[in-house]
């Protein structure tokens, strides 16, 4: 990638950050949200570039980091951890399917929060146990990301794609 479209990546992640302030706490159930950043890593991941949706991941966990009250680092290394699995899929799968982004965005959502939860449990001292509780609202987060993912990635793929490449020129 370009100076120019990391520059646009920035400005579309601080987007996010503001989607995810702003937005969320209105449409959060029970504290079930959506999670606008891991519907970006998957769009990043079958639309833009498979190779480069690690990198991506490392710092959408770090902005998440700073973001949250957690101990420093486990949102980073959840995210890794789960873009690593979408990177896996979208090689070995089919990208234009919508339902295969949908699949995967439900995987890489649920296992990157059972990865954050085993993270943060084996970091703190908690009074109550990883139970199943922890894994039903995992799964419930990750339901309704995928239910807003299906709304949400075609709106990201209407985006002018000047944003992610800059234009080349052909030579001849």
């Amino acid at each position: 990638m370009r100076v120019v479209s990391d520059q646009r990546l920035v400005f579309l992640l601080l987007g996010i950050v503001w989607l995810e302030l702003s937005l969320l706490p209105l449409i959060s159930i029970n504290q079930i949200k959506p999670d606008f950043f891991f519907i970006f890593i998957v769009f990043y991941a079958f639309r833009i570039s498979w190779n480069r949706v690690i990198t991506l991941a490392f710092f959408v966990g770090l902005v998440r980091d700073l973001l949250t009250n957690s101990f420093f680092g486990l949102e980073t290394a959840s995210c890794v951890g789960g873009a690593m699995l979408v990177r896996f899929f979208a090689i070995r799968f089919d990208r234009d399917k919508r339902w295969i982004q949908l699949a995967s965005l439900f995987t890489f959502a649920w296992f990157s929060l059972v990865l954050f939860a085993s993270m943060d449990f084996l970091v703190h001292e908690h009074h109550h146990p990883f139970n199943e509780w922890v894994l039903v609202r995992t799964f419930l987060i990750s339901a309704y990301t995928t239910v807003v993912g299906t709304a949400f990635l075609p709106l990201l793929e209407k985006l002018p794609k000047s944003i992610f490449w800059e234009k080349q020129y052909e030579l001849f």
